[in-house]
């Protein structure tokens, strides 16, 4: 909680030092400068308590899902190495995926906080004069260049920044390893469903289809409980990533500082990246649910009694409407939806483009 409120004090003070920009006249390029900061400090807080709030939720999804998992445990041995190589396959995803937004979060952050040294020395040996700065533009109710002071507030920055970043990942993290796991069960409940009637056991056992059925019916319980924790978080995201995406990739075209620019290239980089990932486990799990219908119809359903099909139908016809993760209703996240935020975030950018003019 404290870390929160660490961060909470940080989103008041870019704020304040955004207006102070706009009502003293500041520079259009420093102004933008301050709008990803900003919105990431208003995200991580956001998603934190959004977390918090949903806590409950959050509880009652890992305990569905551990239930699911364990009622899975006794297999065949071929079976158990199909089940076995499929998780791998999707955990290892997963992992690839985080190593790589890790490795970009690292960059960024260690570029925004070398940044003031790479400023601080040229000049210095230009002018024989240090011109103190700050790895990013904050409002402080104190001298923050008096040397007495510089070094606490460039450590806590570069502290707050941490955290932020951490704020942020983490229920990124927790989402994606959500996704990953209901995408997993989708997947084996389609490969059970399509070998409940084969030629290999022709013999139709109706308790295992009432269990698939049932699994079926837990798996859109878990895609409803995901809807609800992150739907608002969803949302905010997806609202502000138009203009992070856009503003971020403004200052990469206007920056002439190289340190700067590697520094608002990462932050551009994790921005894409971070939509995109949303996106995408949000197309997969509508995929993947959406499969179930195509795997009972691929099976021998033709063999049973009609009197049995009806149960089929039933499984089919409520297959047929996705799960789908909304942006709290207003539209599902899939790649359409990523593709219309790049469109907006292009529009953006060239009306910042249109609106900066350089002296």
């Amino acid at each position: 909680m404290l870390e929160q409120f660490d961060r909470c004090l940080k989103s008041v003070n870019l704020y304040l030092k955004f207006l102070e920009a706009v009502i003293t006249g500041k520079s259009f390029v420093e102004i933008t400068r301050l709008i990803p900061c900003l919105i990431l400090c208003l995200i991580s807080n956001f998603k934190t308590l959004s977390l918090l709030y949903y806590g409950r939720h959050n509880n009652e999804f890992v305990v569905t899902m551990r239930s699911l998992l364990l009622n899975q445990m006794q297999v065949e041995e071929k079976e158990h190495r199909l089940r076995k190589e499929l998780i791998d396959k999707h955990v290892l995803i997963l992992t690839s995926i985080s190593k790589k937004i890790s490795y970009v979060i690292v960059l960024g952050l260690l570029m925004f906080a070398l940044a003031p040294a790479f400023i601080i020395i040229p000049h210095y040996f230009k002018t024989d004069e240090v011109k103190l700065e700050m790895p990013f533009i904050a409002y402080y109710p104190f001298n923050e260049f008096d040397l007495r002071i510089y070094p606490w507030v460039y450590f806590h920055q570069v502290y707050s920044a941490v955290i932020a970043m951490i704020m942020v990942y983490g229920p990124d993290c927790f989402f994606f390893t959500c996704c990953t796991f209901i995408h997993i069960q989708f997947s084996l409940l389609n490969n059970d469903m399509e070998r409940i009637i084969t030629e290999e056991t022709p013999r139709y056992d109706k308790t295992k289809f009432k269990k698939l059925a049932v699994r079926h019916i837990e798996l859109m319980r878990c895609v409803n409980l995901l809807e609800k924790i992150f739907s608002k978080s969803i949302l905010f995201n997806a609202l502000t990533s138009s203009v992070i995406i856009c503003v971020t990739g403004f200052n990469v075209l206007v920056v002439d500082n190289i340190v700067m620019m590697a520094s608002f290239t990462a932050f551009l980089i994790f921005g894409l990246m971070q939509i995109f990932l949303y996106c995408y486990y949000g197309d997969t799990i509508m995929r993947s649910s959406m499969e179930v219908s195509t795997s009972i119809y691929n099976s021998l359903w033709y063999n049973i009694p009609a009197a049995d099909r009806k149960g089929f139908l039933i499984v089919i016809i409520r297959a047929q409407k996705p799960c789908a993760l909304t942006a709290n209703g207003f539209f599902k996240m899939n790649l359409s939806a990523f593709a219309s935020i790049l469109s907006k975030s292009w529009s953006y950018f060239a009306l910042l483009k249109t609106m900066y003019h350089p002296e």
